[in-house]
């Protein structure tokens, strides 16, 4: 098993009986903790930009607490609530992969180089480099303190853990989880604007939190 599928590491310490099962319960269910999600840092703006829009558009309706942390925290428990209406784990293994290669892995080009096989006779051969090893201006990072329980990190830990034969040996955490959510939810944002639909949706689950 992984050593650890989020920085909190509570399925693997449950497994090893490092974490104390008397209480137990009580600590999963109502102790929280606080979990760090990085992201390139105009998609933070973006979000906050969206929350402003909100705010614009139905005023009294969003609570003075909404902010980028809640915004996360729906997005995840919003993903959680469709794994457990059957979502299959093939399926969730797909799009964490995708998604994990789409926002964490540095991306390669292609480039074509001869190659001697003899003093007079060269061929083409195609060879794949980092785009990191030009040097490129570094994007700012944002990072995002969010308060959970315990119990929805592990949810998260233990959806990892069932997905990880189907995810070709690619790591993935709890956290890079809820940022693959997040981004994704922003990607829609850029691409189709402020749709009434989505802004009515986050409204009518800020009223179930």
């Amino acid at each position: 098993m992984k050593k650890s599928y989020s920085s909190l590491n509570i399925l693997q310490k449950r497994l090893s009986g490092a974490m104390d099962s008397n209480g137990l319960l009580g600590t999963l269910l109502y102790g929280r903790k606080y979990i760090t999600i990085t992201m390139p840092y105009y998609d933070y703006i973006r979000g906050k930009v969206f929350i402003q829009d909100l705010r614009d558009n139905y005023e009294d309706e969003v609570p003075y607490h909404f902010d980028i942390a809640v915004l996360l925290y729906m997005l995840y428990d919003d993903f959680l609530t469709q794994v457990k209406k059957g979502a299959k784990n093939e399926q969730i293994a797909n799009y964490l992969f995708a998604g994990k290669k789409r926002y964490f892995q540095k991306k390669t080009k292609a480039r074509r180089i001869m190659k001697p096989l003899t003093q007079h006779i060269f061929q083409f051969e195609t060879i794949e480099e980092e785009e990191g090893d030009v040097k490129v201006p570094e994007e700012k990072t944002a990072y995002i303190e969010l308060r959970m329980r315990e119990s929805e990190v592990l949810r998260g830990e233990v959806l990892i853990h069932d997905v990880l034969p189907y995810t070709k040996d690619i790591e993935i955490s709890v956290e890079e989880m809820i940022t693959i959510v997040y981004l994704d939810f922003i990607q829609n944002v850029k691409s189709d604007g402020n749709s009434l639909k989505v802004q009515k949706s986050i409204l009518a689950h800020l009223k179930k939190i």
